[in-house]
């Protein structure tokens, strides 16, 4: 998934996004535009920002920008 639909798709506030990365599950709930919950790895941070949210690098050292088209994401 390309960055920006992975940012559209948290944007919809319509669900919680979940994916498995580096042997890690990940959860990203949105509860409206200023306010991510992100999940991983027994780890958990709040964002008040989705541009944050994407560059963070939350994720072993990655951001989703960077690793958004190696999800795999329903």
């Amino acid at each position: 998934m390309k960055p920006d639909d992975l940012k559209e798709l948290i944007l919809s506030l319509s669900q919680d996004v979940v994916f498995e990365y580096d042997g890690a599950v990940a959860c990203i709930n949105p509860w409206n535009e200023r306010k991510f919950e992100v999940g991983y790895d027994d780890e958990v941070k709040i964002y008040n920002n989705i541009d944050d949210v994407m560059k963070d690098p939350f994720y072993h050292g990655k951001s989703l920008q960077e690793i958004s088209e190696q999800l795999d994401i329903d």
